[in-house]
């Protein structure tokens, strides 16, 4: 999300650049202008209650927008609820300060008429400024769903794009055209329907074709390393599994990638890798098991925080606090499992 000198105030853009100071104040002035027509009874009126209205919008809009850049100087990623909190008590108290300014300046003595005007202007502040976190919200969340489906599928292709995965499939690939060609023409097929998933643009795909994308993945890895090396369980029942269910793209497939990588690849003997799907009633269960790597030898932990962290993020973007990721670590085995609702 935007910020503001390195720093954001939650889900909302930056306020303090130019172009949304520019967008603000004319919404502002738009606002001004909707006030001005309801009350304005002739054209004269229009433009007195116009200028009236303007300078009292305006100064709220301003301040306020000031004050949340200044705000967001010393706050260290608050939450939804504390920048939602932040917003409303500025805005209110900026709308309060300018109708009692208001009021002392045109030297109103009607008790009522000025308690009216008060509560007019704080409820019209409060509504619209509801509706605007509202916007910036779904707006943010919206944002980052696509930053992290795009960030997901990018990831996918540079990893099938590396140049050793690359020319050890198709070496491997070439071998086998002359020894067995229809061991070779799958290969070719399987490499193609990753290509091909990869670059589709669907937010969400069929359990089935995540499936497929995920076994055409652990066939290719079992070409390059060998199937005494990698060894491969599917832990499922395909006919009781709801295949039409729809789910983000990229859940299985990056976590078997990490059990190969991460868990498989390091080890001269190789190992299993195990992929478990149930249908647990209203909800899927998946988990991936792999062998851990002997003591001392490289296991690439960054990455596969980074590929967790990612993973997380789109489970939690997708599902909210009804997904969650566990990570379960014994001497020998490494297990990544996680839970989604049907949908």
């Amino acid at each position: 999300m935007p910020s503001f000198n390195g720093k954001t105030l939650s889900y909302l853009p930056n306020l303090c650049a130019p172009q949304a100071l520019l967008r603000a104040v004319l919404a502002a002035e738009l606002l001004a202008m909707v006030l001005a027509l309801v009350v304005a009874t002739d054209l004269r009126g229009f433009f007195v209650s116009l200028g009236l209205h303007s300078l009292f919008v305006l100064w709220v809009t301003l301040a306020s927008i000031f004050t949340l850049c200044f705000v967001s100087r010393f706050l260290t990623k608050p939450t939804v609820f504390h920048a939602s909190v932040i917003v409303l008590a500025t805005i209110t108290g900026f709308t309060l300060l300018a109708s009692v300014l208001g009021l002392l300046m045109s030297g109103n003595n009607d008790a009522l008429g000025s308690i009216l005007f008060v509560f007019k202007n704080l409820v019209i502040s409060l509504l619209i400024t509801v509706v605007l976190l509202r916007y910036f919200y779904i707006h943010g969340q919206w944002e980052e769903t696509v930053e992290a489906d795009s960030a997901a599928k990018y990831d996918a292709l540079q990893a099938r794009m590396r140049p050793h995965f690359l020319f050890n499939s198709l070496n491997t690939i070439a071998h086998l055209v002359h020894i067995d060609p229809n061991k070779a023409e799958a290969a070719l097929l399987d490499l193609a329907d990753i290509m091909r998933l990869t670059l589709d643009k669907r937010s969400r795909i069929a359990l089935k074709e995540e499936l497929e994308l995920t076994l055409a993945y652990l066939r290719m890895e079992s070409l390059r390393l060998g199937e005494k090396r990698l060894h491969i369980k599917l832990d499922m029942d395909q006919n009781s599994l709801p295949l039409d269910m729809d789910i983000p793209p990229f859940l299985l497939q990056p976590l078997v990638e990490n059990a190969v990588y991460h868990g498989v690849q390091p080890r001269q003997d190789g190992g299993l890798v195990t992929l478990s799907l149930y249908d647990a009633g209203d909800r899927l269960d998946v988990s991936v098991t792999n062998p851990l790597p002997p003591s001392g030898m490289s296991t690439h932990t960054k990455g596969n925080h980074i590929a967790q962290e990612n993973m997380v993020k789109r489970l939690h973007l997708a599902y909210g606090d009804r997904a969650n990721l566990k990570i379960q670590k014994n001497v020998q085995q490494y297990r990544v499992s996680f839970s989604i609702p049907k949908e």
